[in-house]
């Protein structure tokens, strides 16, 4: 048994030399190999093993006799023992979680918070292939096909390639103590209605159906691999200015597309559900926006796709004009200037109006600031944010961008209008 998992550990890169390895010990019988083989290699690779056990209060007496069991163990074997006691039920109740679902999140924030090189749980080819099913029926994608990774991060699982009646065989042979949970005999968990009720009924089919399925995870993995490999190169390359080149995207594969839009979309912090997926894939190929959640949006344009902020409407922008002589005047720092003395009547700050038009200095044409702006390739959402001036005869410029030929500086001017952005941020 030891050769079967020293493969494993090997193949995976699983335990360093002076590793502090923190085994997650339930006293069942894959966590009790996995806490013995440890003891079995700690002078091999020159390990410390400690172990960790979470009492969920679910099965009464029972449940306080596993930790027992295990404390025992530990201090026998000279392993430090760490336990952490809860009531998985009613807290998962009070939070409105499934019991599973918490169990397994306060397991993993107990086990980080000990000081520890490893995590090493004792997941099993079983555990994998039930994984593999769960999913599946849930709905998935190749990812959730990959099964449970062999490491993630610290935390290893040297069984990962066992089967759960091999691990027994082996105990039952070596006389390896173990307690068995009542409750897996019971089918109201979604895990023990597949272990118990779909499972054999693939064993009627294939009885090496595990090692079967296994070698499809695998295939799986080679496949996530390379996907994602090439998508981060296709990331990196279409990546400009916090958008994606849609020239690069779009001759590539659908399937690739979608994973750099996948990545693109969680760094911050957004993760796209199948239609929405499909929605913004289908904006690679033409302009408009998709809605995401709330104001946030995925938006393109003929070249770019981004993430927009539709709520974003620059209220807490301000801006401060002076009126300088042209002697004191300094353009370092300012946003907008222009020839005071050629402003007819009153000069207003504003954001843009429909009709609004400009004749750019020195541009020798008429444009309306819609044309302008999408020359500038100004976001719609950041549009009503600038801040447009204008007089009594019309727009004299936008702040930060451009004045309008007829109020420009020249030889002649001696009094300016300065114009400076102010934020909050």
């Amino acid at each position: 048994m030891n050769n079967k998992i020293n493969s494993t550990v090997q193949k995976y890169d699983m335990i360093s030399k002076g590793d502090r390895v923190l085994a997650a010990v339930s006293g069942g019988a894959d966590s009790m190999l996995l806490l013995n083989y440890l003891l079995s290699v700690k002078d091999i690779y020159d390990i410390t093993v400690c172990a960790a056990h979470i009492e969920h209060g679910i099965r009464g007496q029972e449940s306080i006799d596993d930790a027992r069991f295990v404390e025992l163990f530990c201090k026998d074997n000279g392993v430090e023992f760490h336990q952490l006691t809860i009531d998985a039920v009613n807290e998962a109740r009070e939070i409105k979680t499934g019991v599973e679902e918490y169990s397994r999140k306060r397991r993993y924030e107990f086990f980080n918070s000990i000081s520890c090189d490893k995590i090493a749980t004792a997941h099993n080819l079983d555990d994998n292939v039930e994984t593999v099913v769960f999913r599946l029926i849930r709905g998935t994608g190749l990812k959730g096909v990959c099964g449970i990774a062999p490491k993630n991060g610290k935390i290893i699982r040297p069984l990962i390639e066992i089967s759960s009646s091999d691990i027994r065989k082996y105990c039952e042979n070596n006389n390896l103590q173990y307690r068995i949970d009542s409750t897996n005999k019971s089918n109201d968990y979604t895990r023990n209605y597949i272990r118990n009720i779909l499972l054999p009924g693939f064993e009627h089919i294939n009885t090496d159906y595990a090692n079967a399925i296994n070698a499809f995870i695998s295939d799986a993995n080679e496949d996530m691999d390379f996907l994602s490999n090439t998508a981060d190169k296709l990331y990196e390359n279409s990546l400009t200015d916090g958008m994606l080149d849609k020239n690069q995207l779009a001759g590539c594969d659908v399937s690739i597309i979608k994973r750099v839009l996948l990545k693109y979309f969680s760094q911050y912090d957004i993760i796209l559900s199948r239609l929405h997926l499909n929605e913004v894939l289908n904006l690679v190929y033409r302009k408009g926006k998709v809605q995401l959640y709330g104001d946030l949006f995925a938006a393109a344009d003929d070249n770019y796709l981004r993430l927009a902020d539709f709520g974003s409407n620059g209220n807490n922008i301000s801006f401060v004009s002076k009126v300088l002589k042209i002697s004191e005047f300094d353009s370092k720092g300012i946003d907008f200037y222009c020839d005071y003395d050629k402003i007819i009547g009153r000069a207003e700050i504003r954001s843009r109006i429909a009709g609004d038009a400009i004749r750019p200095a020195n541009r020798g044409c008429k444009k309306s600031l819609k044309k302008l702006f999408n020359e500038l390739r100004i976001p719609p959402e950041k549009r009503e944010s600038i801040g447009v001036i204008a007089d009594d005869a019309g727009v004299i410029g936008v702040i930060g961008y451009c004045v309008d030929e007829r109020v420009k500086v020249d030889f002649g001017t001696k009094n300016i209008l300065s114009v400076k952005t102010s934020s909050e941020d």
